[in-house]
């Protein structure tokens, strides 16, 4: 199953904190203090300390001021001063007995002053208390990311939507108006009127489905929901909407059972969401329906086998230069009435079912399949 995109706040016992201090007993009371809660290592002047940093990055520094040839002020501008660094949490460490200037520490970057003699307490609490802001401005900055990475795919959802939602709307308000023009007449032959409301229906359906799911998908928040689920009613209604497609070019859609055709009590159960998987599975016939020559046949292929297999054929190969993103979005979007969602949409949707999806083009056969396989726990 597709995971969220947050992250989740980090394990404070990881954090590495780094002590600076020219005074050994200083050094042992601090690491003694912090050793059971973090990883920490010791540093006795400046120098070894932007040495330590350079090894492996520590999360907080706590950083003696006044020490010999290289003071906590001249280690602190260095490491704000380099980007790689800049982010370090610094906790400056010094005597009641010392003239300090609080201001230029902050101003320089330091989060917080420690005096000494130390609380054991106050320590901990101090270097608590920072990480965990630390990590919490963190996690609110990548969520503010995620966020804005949404507001683009929201955007772009809502104007496709409100564009398609625009013909099947018609479709039924002109052939409901003849539908009834012809009632008035005594007519009977509706029949077809009434397949292409039940096809614009479905579409509409289709769009809201997916302007509702399509950015959760992407950024992993969508909450599955699963049921048992025969989706051969699932397609004969995909295959209804596809007239628009299968009348004007002859189109013929076979569904195979097991290497068989189809038999009306054939059932084939699926654990799925029905509604999102009806949205992939229209996806990915109505890709096929679109690519399809005149007279060509479409294929479902419906099997089990150790695990359940999907396949979707149609004649006509897919384009050399988009084969290997054919699952991308906006891969497709110039094809006529195209918006490039539909493959990138079934790949999400495959994937959050634990599914795994893949094409399967032939130049020397002209033909395009593609496979829905659940080879992986889902």
């Amino acid at each position: 199953m597709r995971t969220k995109k947050e992250v989740p706040m980090p394990d404070l016992s990881k954090k590495r904190i780094l002590v600076v201090d020219d005074t050994v007993a200083n050094l042992d009371i601090l690491v003694e203090t912090l050793g059971d809660l973090y990883n920490v290592s010791a540093a006795t002047n400046g120098f070894e300390a932007l040495d330590e940093v350079n090894e492996e990055k520590p999360d907080l520094i706590l950083l003696d001021i006044l020490m010999p040839e290289l003071d906590g002020y001249g280690v602190c501008s260095r490491l704000k001063e380099n980007p790689k660094t800049r982010d370090i949490l610094i906790i400056f460490v010094t005597s009641l007995t010392e003239a300090v200037d609080e201001t230029r520490g902050f101003a320089l970057g330091a989060v917080d002053y420690i005096t000494k003699p130390f609380s054991a307490s106050v320590v901990r609490a101090r270097v608590k208390t920072h990480l965990e802001l630390a990590d919490a401005r963190k996690h609110l900055e990548q969520q503010n990311e995620v966020l804005k990475e949404n507001i683009p795919l929201r955007e772009q959802v809502e104007q496709v939507t409100r564009h398609d939602l625009k013909n099947p709307l018609q479709i039924i308000l002109t052939s409901a108006q003849i539908m009834n023009a012809g009632l008035a007449e005594g007519k009977t032959d509706i029949q077809e009127l009434s397949g292409e409301q039940i096809a614009a229906c479905d579409t509409m359906l289709n769009m809201i489905n997916r302007s509702m799911d399509l950015y959760k998908l992407e950024n992993g928040t969508y909450r599955l929901s699963r049921e048992d689920t025969d989706i051969l009613p699932m397609l004969d209604r995909i295959i209804a909407g596809g007239t628009r497609y299968i009348n004007p070019f002859n189109l013929r859609v076979q569904t195979l059972v097991e290497g068989v055709p189809r038999q009306p009590d054939d059932r084939f159960i699926l654990s799925c969401d029905p509604l999102l998987f009806y949205t992939m599975m229209g996806n990915l016939i109505t890709n096929a329906l679109e690519a399809s020559p005149k007279n060509g046949t479409i294929t479902i292929s419906l099997a089990v086998g150790e695990s359940p297999v999907i396949c979707i054929e149609n004649q006509g190969a897919v384009p050399g230069d988009i084969r290997n993103r054919f699952f991308e979005k906006f891969v497709t979007r110039g094809k006529q009435n195209g918006t490039g969602l539909g493959t990138y949409s079934a790949r999400l949707t495959a994937d959050v079912h634990g599914a795994d999806i893949s094409l399967d083009t032939s130049d020397a056969t002209d033909t395009t399949r593609v496979i829905v396989s659940w080879t992986k726990s889902g």
